[in-house]
C-alpha cells in the first residue's frame, strides 16, 4: 500500500451518473449529494442504485466524501450507516464529513459528534473529520487533533500555512485523506500550486498512506487529469513538477466544467 492521488468527481442526481462519470480514468474520491435535504434524501434509499452504477464500470474509488449532514444529530446513524454499506461495497475504508455548524456550549455537541463516529466507524472503514477554522464548527483542527479522531486534511480550508505544517508534524498518522488545492486571498479551491506540492513531498518523506484528492473550482477541472500525472511523476519517479499556468479562461463558461475528453483531450 502506498500514497494514492486522485480527483474528486461529485454526483448530486442519480440521473446525473453518466454523464459526470463518463471517461473518468483517474483514481476519484466519490462525493456523494452534497445537500442533506434537497439532494441526499432523496437518493438515500436508491444506495442499490448507486452500486450497481459504479460495480459496471472501471472506476477506481479510492476514498468517499459523505453529504453534508450533521454529525452531531441522531439522523447521522441513519446517513452515516448508508454510506458505510456504499464504501463497504465499493472496497472503500474512509468517508469523509464535514464539521457541522453549532450554538454554544460547543462541547456539549462535540461530545454527540465524536460518539456517534465511533459508534459507526470499524475496522475497515472509518470516517474523519475534514478540516474548517469557522468558530462554529462543531470540531476545528486542533480539535480534531486532541479528540484523537481521523482527520481529513483540507489545505485550501486552513489559512496558515504553518498550521498545515504543524497538523502534517503532529497528526500526519491520523490524517486519512488530503483534499489538495491551492489558495488565494479572494478565493480556495484552485490548482496546486508549490506549497501543494511541498506537503506531499512531506508525507511522501514520512511514508505516509493514505489519499491525496485534487479538489478544484470547476472552471479548473480540466487541469485534474495532467496534475494528477504530473504529482505522480515527481513523487514515485522524481521527475521535476512541471504544471500549466493558473487560468480562468473556462470560468464563465459551463460548457468546459467537468472532465469530458472531447473538451480537454
Amino acid at each position: 500500500m502506498s500514497m494514492k492521488i486522485g480527483g474528486r468527481v461529485s454526483f448530486d442526481r442519480i440521473e446525473d451518473l453518466e454523464k459526470h462519470f463518463k471517461g473518468i480514468d483517474f483514481p476519484i474520491e466519490l462525493a456523494l449529494p452534497w445537500k442533506y435535504r434537497e439532494l441526499w434524501l432523496p437518493v438515500e434509499n436508491r444506495v442499490s442504485d448507486i452500486l450497481s452504477f459504479f460495480k459496471n464500470s472501471d472506476i477506481s474509488i479510492i476514498t468517499i466524501h459523505a453529504t453534508q449532514g450533521k454529525i452531531t444529530d441522531d439522523l447521522f446513524l441513519v446517513w452515516g450507516k448508508k454510506t458505510l454499506k456504499i464504501a463497504k461495497e465499493l472496497g472503500v475504508g474512509c468517508i469523509t464529513v464535514h464539521p457541522n455548524h453549532v450554538k454554544k456550549p460547543r462541547y456539549l455537541y462535540q461530545v454527540k459528534a465524536i460518539e456517534n463516529l465511533k459508534k459507526l466507524s470499524n475496522k475497515t472503514c472509518s470516517f474523519s473529520v475534514e478540516t474548517f477554522n469557522g468558530k462554529n464548527r462543531v470540531l476545528r483542527p486542533m480539535e480534531i487533533v486532541e479528540a484523537g479522531i481521523p482527520m481529513t486534511l483540507d489545505t485550501a480550508h486552513i489559512r496558515d500555512n504553518q498550521l498545515i505544517k504543524q497538523l502534517i508534524e503532529k497528526y500526519w498518522g491520523n490524517i486519512k485523506t488530503v483534499h489538495l488545492s491551492a489558495k488565494s486571498e479572494k478565493e480556495h479551491h484552485l490548482p496546486i500550486d508549490d506549497f501543494c506540492a511541498e506537503i506531499v513531498k512531506k508525507l511522501y518523506e514520512l511514508n505516509w498512506q493514505g489519499n491525496v484528492i485534487l479538489e478544484y473550482l470547476p472552471w479548473h477541472h480540466y487541469r485534474v487529469r495532467s496534475d494528477i500525472k504530473a504529482l505522480n511523476k515527481y513523487l514515485f519517479e522524481g521527475k521535476p513538477l512541471r504544471l500549466l499556468p493558473v487560468s480562468d479562461q473556462y470560468k464563465s463558461d459551463p460548457n468546459h466544467y467537468g472532465f469530458n475528453e472531447k473538451f480537454f483531450g
